[in-house]
């Protein structure tokens, strides 16, 4: 509360309030460095001056601001702090940086943009150089093409996002701007030049954003305080201190015309500061069966797959207990149409099956796979991943079958699409893909899924080995997937003769749920 209120205070009065001695000691005229490149004061006229008298009235148009800012929506008081924090934010540390600051300032007006507001541009005030090209290709076509491509032409650019910002600008400026606002300020802009210049604005926030150019120190060293200076490249432009005013008047006028609203039920925790969000372990939440359905089956098996590798791996010593999951699953499989939600439960179903010991197992758990394990036999990647890690066998699936379920997982995980599964499944399906290739005689196809593998797992020395061993045309058809997986090796790895790198037993005969008495370790 103390940080926003000196916030606000700053951006109001403009004079510098923080309880931070150090920083104003170094922004005030006096306190930081000498000359006009360290000179804060310089740059933004007033906010860092060492000596200042705050009058009777300057404290009524805060207290003003502040009530008129505590009455807007939720919304639109965010919107107005974080513009007041970035751009104090921003005049602080515009010595160090005077070109950050600068984008900055801009980045903050056109925060506040509105399409609303956003107005058409004429022909004749439409960009010279795009303008000419136009009107060359168009110059021996009738006058309605003209006409039609023009217009066309101006309606693009009324939706494009620098458009918006001036328009949006442009709209909130008062005549109070022009006049009382512009009383004993040097270089004030100029109505008729504004429009270009707030375009010339963001074509520098561009710029630094697009490709790191700094703005040229003609536009900061030694200006006086003046809210317009020459600037070779673009004439005229607006400086740091034009743009803290313009700002600043942008904001009242922004506030001044929000709507008032009641007040409003908010959840203030959500904003203190200190709070870190970070994802709950899957261990303390896979057993909740309340929240278990078709649309949450495979975020539920993603989770108990990462929940027993993290234990059998002894990262964690929490177990899981799936009881009411398993009896949600045997409830809800026989009324659900055959499809990825059926498939996810049955194969949750029988992966929990395959590792607790089998007096824990629920009664009719052997006849509910008798009777629905088949869908684990069409190839998915949770029927991969639940024979990876149960070590069942792999259904009779042919190379070509097994090419494009890693081909479409891989698809979807470029786009974003995928269901969720532990990084070792993904990595160990392309692999698989590029072992049965290869056996095929397949090599460059091969190639192509080691690499997908490897990328799906980056730096992992074993399977960077493993890769280049294949590209040299040195195939080794064992690939230790329990060490991968686990990080440990397996005492009951599967004989030298089987060819498919995720046929090494990953499971041994230990179980997340065979220390206690009850299905939980």
């Amino acid at each position: 509360m103390l940080d926003d209120i000196s916030y606000v205070m700053t951006f109001v009065l403009n004079r510098t309030f923080s309880h931070n001695h150090d920083e104003v000691h170094r922004l005030v005229s006096g306190g930081g460095r000498i000359g006009p490149r360290g000179n804060a004061a310089g740059l933004v006229p007033g906010l860092f001056e060492p000596r200042v008298m705050i009058q009777p009235g300057d404290l009524d148009e805060l207290k003003t601001f502040m009530t008129v800012v505590l009455g807007l929506s939720r919304e639109d008081f965010v919107r107005v702090m974080r513009v007041i924090r970035g751009t104090v934010d921003a005049t602080r540390r515009a010595v160090d940086d005077p070109t950050g600051a600068y984008t900055d300032l801009v980045a903050a007006l056109e925060s506040l943009a509105d399409d609303h507001l956003t107005t058409p541009v004429t022909w004749e005030r439409y960009d010279g150089r795009a303008r000419k090209i136009i009107d060359a290709a168009l110059a021996d076509e009738q006058q309605a093409l003209i006409a039609k491509v023009r217009a066309a032409v101006l309606q693009a650019e009324r939706v494009g996002l620098k458009r918006r910002f001036v328009s949006s600008t442009m709209a909130r400026i008062s005549p109070a701007y022009y006049r009382s606002e512009a009383i004993g300020v040097v270089r004030a802009p100029q109505a008729a030049d504004l429009e270009r210049m707030l375009g010339l604005a963001y074509d520098i926030r561009s710029r630094r954003g697009h490709i790191l150019e700094d703005l040229g120190e003609e536009a900061w060293v030694s200006t006086d305080g003046a809210e317009t200076v020459f600037e070779p490249r673009f004439r005229r432009i607006l400086t740091i201190a034009g743009l803290w005013r313009l700002v600043r008047h942008v904001v009242r006028g922004f506030v001044a015309q929000a709507p008032q609203v009641a007040a409003e039920q908010w959840d203030y925790r959500s904003a203190l500061p200190g709070i870190l969000r970070m994802q709950l372990a899957s261990q303390f939440w896979v057993s909740q069966s309340e929240g278990f359905d078709a649309d949450t089956a495979q975020m539920g098996f993603n989770g108990v797959a990462e929940a027993f590798i993290s234990w059998h791996s002894g990262q964690t010593e929490e177990g899981i207990d799936l009881t009411g999951v398993v009896a949600k699953i045997q409830q809800r499989v026989p009324v659900l149409a055959d499809g990825t939600a059926k498939t996810t439960m049955v194969a949750l179903h029988a992966l929990w099956h395959a590792w607790i010991d089998s007096e824990l197992a629920t009664p009719d758990a052997k006849a509910f796979l008798d009777a629905y394990g088949h869908c684990l036999d069409d190839p998915s990647p949770v029927a991969f991943s639940v024979a990876v890690l149960s070590g069942r066998a792999f259904p009779d699936w042919t190379t070509q079958q097994w090419v494009e379920l890693a081909r479409e997982r891989r698809a979807d995980r470029l786009t974003g699409k995928e269901a969720p599964l532990p990084t070792a499944m993904d990595v160990l399906l392309q692999l698989e893909a590029a072992d049965r290739l290869e056996v095929a005689g397949l090599h460059e196809q091969a190639i192509e899924f080691a690499a997908n593998a490897v990328e799906e797992c980056p730096g992992h020395a074993d399977l960077l080995a493993w890769e280049q061993r294949l590209v040299e045309g040195d195939h080794d058809p064992r690939f230790n997937c329990h060490n991968f997986i686990y990080g440990t090796d397996c005492d009951t790895g599967s004989s030298a003769e089987e060819p498919t790198t995720a046929r090494d037993d990953v499971r041994d005969d230990a179980s997340p749920a065979s220390e206690d008495t009850a299905a939980t370790t």
